[in-house]
């Protein structure tokens, strides 16, 4: 069989033999030509491009780059079947930490019963897949158990190690490593990188609370250990400083710094970086921080460190904390200014710090956004600091309340909408704000055709709108009396798990009325029923199913009818003319009168009663009378006068009209 060099040998020298081809000398090179294009004035000369050195997963990565997000689908995380698919947000974190619940019941009966997984089929054996091996009274308590449990991040089971270890006995350098190890974790185990969805709603609990609040275990272990130490080290500061920093514990970072400075030691870019990052929380007043900043600045260029972006992320996010924003801005502006000086490029927690500092609630407004994301659509910076994640989420809350620039914020949509920056979204929390504050801001600036489009491309697979923004989204609507829109949000009401909120259904209820009636100019079936008529329809049946289902399991009832929205019922049925479903209304009115948190529209009641002397329909209009004299409305002889004269009322009724007006109190404001 031939191989693959001599074939292709064969195959140039038949080109050369058939003169599909000829050889001419460039630079000291043969290059082949084509004759059939040999009228051009010069040969091209075949240029080997310079070998590019590839990472193991980056044809994965390639690959990867091609999917783009389905927002017609689920996320790949759900199963795509019907049934199982979630759309409320309470749904979609249950149905996220339900699965990945059975991850961890597997994890648990592995660890359980270690003693029916003890196949090895796996060469190299991979450690992390076996069972963690217990400890037990008779488990030998050694050093290098310890390290063990050190390397593979067991803080537990380490700390207890340590507990029965004479500390004496224990080297520098694995008390060391000890002690790095509990001040990073705070002596707590941590959840497993594997729980995906509990690491990302966890986190977003955390992002909604203060994120200076303090975890550091006062007078815990990391402390003793450290005051323990015969000989105090750089690293140990070291390692007790930034687990204090990163737990929340400035103060007694801020004593350990100064202790280690009366101590003659030099501290690390990382002390540094820890100590710039609560230089805004030791001290309120701004001269203070801009003071301290400076003073650390000029200690590390004293002991030849160079700052990073960490450091400049660290510095500007204790500017933020500045009350007086002038100040803020002024210092801000020379620190971006020195550390561009020294080569340190900006990423993107740099510019979430920016944001906080140029652009506050009650501040001047700044559009140092716009040239921010004029730099990042050029040149979008890798991830550098965990701040990163904050940046878009930051910038679209910008966008929303501090600009209300619609435009810009679509341009930070598409730069996050790349594959590529999926990442920079951050926990659930920040991805809620990011969104929430972009449909907020395109439903006050965008028309209803261009609106609903996003809203499809978002709501639910990609972003499910809490209960506020859906009822801003609804109201949009209704501004526009684009009530053709209202089915459609009624039915993403009921997928949300929001349709016995008495404020989404007022506010559906509202839109539906901005119309004008059926278009006479549309031909409908007979059988056909207008989707504005057929939601007026489900919403009420929806709202008497609810509270009928309550009072017989004895529930507590969520949902309860008002007199707005029964009037925008009354309203709505008169207006398409559903006679029948008007009167249902007006029977539901009377039967709650006393119970109605809300009055009952007058100008909908005097209409309902035209109606019924059309039709002659005097049982129904002894109703609104009834109501109109208990609330104490104006008008009301006027009405019960017409009644008398325009409808036949046999004896009984008119004895009740008498009845109803004698009884009748004094009118009331309302009206």
């Amino acid at each position: 069989m031939m191989s693959c060099p001599n074939l292709n040998s064969l195959i140039v020298q038949h080109l050369f033999k058939n003169g599909r081809f000829h050889s001419v000398w460039k630079s000291g090179r043969p290059v082949v030509t084509n004759n059939r294009h040999s009228f051009s004035s010069e040969a091209k000369e075949i240029v080997i491009p310079k070998y590019i050195p590839r990472g193991p997963t980056d044809i994965l990565e390639a690959l990867a780059s091609t999917v783009k997000r389905d927002p017609t689908g689920p996320h790949y995380k759900f199963h795509d079947d019907p049934y199982l698919i979630p759309a409320s947000n309470h749904a979609k974190r249950t149905y996220a930490l339900a699965q990945e619940a059975g991850r961890k019941a597997a994890s648990w009966i592995k660890q359980e019963h270690a003693d029916l997984f003890n196949q090895r089929n796996a060469e190299p054996f991979i450690e992390a897949f076996s069972p963690v091996e217990k400890l037990t009274e008779s488990t030998p308590m050694t050093e290098d158990l310890l390290k063990k449990y050190i390397r593979t991040s067991q803080v537990a089971n380490a700390i207890h190690v340590y507990g029965k270890l004479d500390s004496s006995e224990i080297r520098s350098a694995t008390k060391q490593s000890f002690l790095e190890f509990i001040s990073f974790y705070n002596e707590e185990d941590q959840l497993s990188e594997e729980l995906i969805e509990e690491r990302w709603f966890r986190s977003g609990v955390k992002g909604m609370r203060d994120q200076v609040k303090s975890t550091w275990k006062s007078n815990g272990l990391a402390e003793r250990i450290f005051s323990g130490l015969d000989t105090k080290t750089p690293e140990a500061y070291h390692a007790l400083i930034c687990g204090m920093v990163k737990h929340g514990q400035a103060v007694g970072a801020w004593e350990h710094y100064n202790q280690m400075l009366a101590d003659g030691f030099q501290p690390d870019l990382m002390t540094y970086n820890s100590i710039l990052k609560i230089s805004g929380i030791i001290r309120e007043d701004g001269e203070y921080i801009i003071s301290l900043i400076d003073d650390i600045l000029t200690s590390m260029a004293h002991a030849g460190i160079k700052p990073d972006v960490r450091s400049l992320n660290a510095a500007l996010q204790s500017i933020s904390r500045m009350p007086i924003t002038r100040v803020a801005r002024e210092k801000a502006s020379r620190l971006m200014s020195d550390f561009k000086s020294i080569g340190v490029k900006p990423s993107l927690g740099t510019y979430t710090s920016l944001l906080k500092i140029f652009c506050r609630d009650k501040g001047p407004r700044s559009n140092i956004l716009i040239d921010i994301v004029r730099r990042i659509e050029n040149e979008m910076p890798p991830i550098q600091d965990v701040e990163d994640v904050t940046f878009f989420s930051e910038a679209m809350k910008n966008c929303n309340y501090h600009l209300d620039d619609v435009q810009l914020a679509k341009r930070l949509h598409s730069l996050l909408s790349s594959s590529q920056n999926q990442v920079f979204i951050g926990d659930s929390y920040k991805e809620s704000v990011y969104y929430r504050s972009f449909l907020l801001l395109l439903s006050r600036a965008e028309g209803p055709e261009a609106f609903m489009e996003m809203y499809r491309h978002l709501v639910p697979h990609i972003y499910t709108p809490e209960q506020n923004v859906f009822e801003n989204v609804i109201k949009s609507i209704s501004s526009s009396s684009a009530i053709q829109y209202v089915p459609e949000l009624w039915s993403d009401a009921r997928y949300f798990e929001l349709s016995e909120r008495d404020s989404v259904l007022e506010a559906l209820l509202e839109a539906l009325t901005c119309g004008s009636g059926p278009d006479p100019t549309i031909v409908i079936d007979k059988n056909d029923v207008d989707p504005v008529l057929a939601t007026a329809r489900a919403i009420m049946s929806h709202v008497n199913q609810v509270i009928k289902t309550a009072e017989e399991k004895d529930r507590t009832i969520s949902l309860r009818w008002t007199g707005s929205m029964l009037g925008n019922l009354m309203k709505l049925f008169l207006q398409y003319g559903d006679l029948d479903s008007a009167d249902e209304v007006m029977i539901k009115v009377n039967q709650l009168k006393n119970q109605l948190s809300s009055y009952f529209p007058l100008a909908t009641l005097n209409i309902f009663i035209e109606k019924c002397i059309e039709r002659q329909n005097s049982a129904t209009a002894l109703m609104a009378i009834d109501y109109a004299a208990e609330m104490g409305y104006e008008n009301v002889t006027t009405m019960a006068q017409r009644i008398s004269e325009q409808l036949k009322l046999d004896e009984k009724q008119q004895q009740k009209l008498s009845s109803i007006l004698s009884n009748a109190p004094a009118p009331s404001e309302a009206s």
